[in-house]
């Protein structure tokens, strides 16, 4: 029989191994918890901090505050124009991939067979949200920015248009109320000095 100082070491030394798997990545609490082979170790309260590192390894954006900044434009809606309330299309906002990405699924109203897709995610590295846009048109830009007064800022640089002259865009998500968010996008030929409006939508939550 072993004694009560060996058990503890072999306990002791399961949970040196989870700590370092919880560390270096493991992200399967269903499986840790689920586990017969660990059912001595449920009740040191070791296990339930292990536990918890490993299911933010499973969702690591999921809990974070600037991960969470954009939240505001996740769900169903439809969109109008702001002045004259025309309407625009439908999009759905969705968080995918581990709650890390902002999905933007959008689709024009009427008959003109326009879409496309944003994906938004905060770039911890550059402490930055960034937004690329794709569409069936073959259409792309890339936006980068942040939360300013509530507001997502995003910018891009001056791109080269067909025309030959360069375009710097500023897109902003305004939210106007739970149940409503303003997107005003402009655009710049002079680096910003003058702008002009692209479009004005504004989102209305579906129910």
């Amino acid at each position: 029989m072993r004694s009560s100082s060996c058990r503890r070491k072999i306990k002791d030394k399961a949970f040196e191994h989870l700590e370092k798997a919880a560390q270096n990545g493991l992200s399967q609490p269903d499986q840790l918890s689920a586990d017969p082979d660990l059912a001595d170790l449920k009740s040191d309260a070791r296990f339930a901090k292990i536990l918890e590192e490993v299911t933010r390894n499973q969702k690591p954006c999921a809990n974070t505050t600037e991960n969470r900044q954009f939240d505001f434009w996740l769900g169903e809606w439809r969109v109008v124009t702001t002045q004259g309330e025309t309407p625009a299309g439908d999009s759905k906002i969705e968080l995918i991939l581990g709650d890390c990405v902002i999905q933007e699924n959008w689709t024009s109203g009427g008959n003109v067979g326009y879409s496309g897709k944003s994906y938004n995610i905060y770039n911890a590295a550059l402490k930055r949200w960034e937004q690329y846009w794709v569409d069936n048109a073959g259409g792309n830009i890339f936006f980068y920015g942040g939360l300013k007064d509530g507001v997502m800022d995003y910018w891009t640089d001056e791109i080269p248009q067909p025309d030959g002259k360069k375009l710097k865009r500023r897109l902003q998500f305004i939210k106007l109320s739970p149940d409503t968010v303003r997107q005003f996008s402009r655009g710049s030929n002079d680096d910003g000095k003058t702008w002009f409006v692209e479009y004005d939508f504004t989102y209305n939550r579906k129910k």
